[in-house]
């Protein structure tokens, strides 16, 4: 079926049920037995309401949505769209000369908002158990772990298809324990997969919480590993964000995703207190991490910020930006080598800091471990010691 042909079926819908409500207000005005007077204005008025609720709908998007995904946008635009013709359709009457009960004016708006509503609303319900019963039972059984939206989501999702048959939720929430998502029902908590693999049948299960801790997912894969279930997981929280993929798209679980590092919530007073009004020497300053470095240390206040760095167009770039940025912060670009022990004690001495952040280091780890392996020594071993020893000789905080 076209779109064209679906949005006329729709409009068609809509104006039936705004006929079919208006007739029905009259009906429940009069208990059921209109007097002939009335059906005949009945007939009259709604000959003017209909048109005027078509032309509402359409100038308001009514049949910009998708019936199968109604959703609250939807009924807000119903809503809309129904209120400016329960004030516009009467107001007409009016000054066609129609007389209307006022019980039919507010009565029919009522039932209009219902049927158009509900029709979409029972569509939507049909069309999901219709797609998830095609799925029912052919699926292979797996517990989905997590109960937040991801993990709703994804069960949403599982429920259309052929390859999975969710029968289980675990949860980490203990007041979720023994109610339902989509149907589904919250059995336990993570301690409790092993427990229900045999009752249930299942052999794999679904990490489901994209924007947990690593510590959280380690605790998860470990819990079933023990037990000798196959995870999976969903992707990350910013790959679903970016709409590259979607919930349903499960994956083996990646080194990456328990090895990875939690956010770190930063002492903000206590570094006001550590950084304000003092010297800050920045090693590696023009690096990813040292760059960074400078930035987040620029916002506590320093007396003076020293940039150190090797190379001289990474130092020219990150200066131009604290001078754009912070045109008020002393900065101190110094071109050297971290492994070069009378350069770095000169710098040392002449700007007296009191704290060094050393962030001149190699840091790729595949470039460097082979052919390379010496030079990351020399720089991040040897070039640590300087800095070090060069701190201790000055009295570095």
């Amino acid at each position: 079926m076209t779109r064209s042909t679906r949005v006329l079926l729709a409009s068609l819908h809509d104006l039936a049920a705004c006929g079919v409500a208006w007739i029905i207000a009259y009906a429940l005005r009069f208990n059921l037995d209109v007097p002939d007077f009335y059906m005949i204005v009945a007939f009259q008025s709604v000959a003017v309401v209909v048109p005027i609720h078509a032309v509402l709908f359409w100038s308001l998007g009514l049949y910009r949505g998708i019936w199968r995904y109604a959703s609250l946008p939807d009924l807000r635009r119903i809503l809309l769209a129904v209120g400016v013709g329960a004030v516009v359709g009467p107001t007409v009457l009016f000054l066609l000369r129609i007389p209307i009960p006022r019980s039919v004016a507010i009565m029919s708006p009522i039932l209009l908002m219902m049927i158009m509503g509900g029709s979409r609303i029972a569509y939507r319900s049909w069309k999901e158990h219709r797609l998830g019963a095609l799925g029912d039972g052919g699926g292979e059984p797996v517990a989905v772990i997590g109960a937040e939206e991801a993990a709703i989501n994804l069960i949403k999702d599982l429920a259309r298809s052929t390859q999975w048959n969710v029968v289980a939720v675990f949860s980490e929430d203990r007041e979720t324990v023994g109610r339902e998502l989509h149907g589904v029902k919250v059995r336990g908590q993570l301690e409790d997969v092993p427990r229900w693999r045999a009752e249930l049948g299942y052999s794999q299960a679904i990490i489901a919480m994209p924007e947990a801790t690593h510590v959280a997912r380690r605790r998860a894969v470990e819990i079933c590993s023990q037990a000798g279930i196959k995870v999976l997981t969903v992707p990350s929280a910013e790959d679903l964000v970016s709409g590259r993929v979607t919930v349903s798209q499960v994956r083996h679980v990646e080194l990456d995703d328990l090895l990875g590092r939690d956010p770190v919530q930063l002492d903000a007073a206590g570094l006001q207190g550590w950084l304000s009004g003092k010297v800050a020497l920045v090693t590696g300053a023009g690096g990813s991490i040292g760059s960074e470095l400078c930035r987040q240390v620029a916002r506590f206040g320093p007396r003076r910020l020293v940039l150190f760095e090797q190379n001289e167009f990474a130092l020219y770039t990150i200066e131009q930006e604290f001078a754009e940025r912070y045109p008020d912060l002393p900065v101190t670009a110094v071109v050297g080598d971290a492994k070069d022990a009378a350069r770095v004690g000169e710098v040392v001495s002449a700007h007296a800091p009191s704290v060094v952040f050393h962030a001149a280091a190699y840091k790729h780890v595949p470039l460097m471990e082979t052919a390379n392996a010496w030079q990351a020594v020399l720089n991040n071993v040897a070039g640590t010691g300087v800095i070090a020893r060069a701190a201790v000789a000055a009295g570095v905080e």
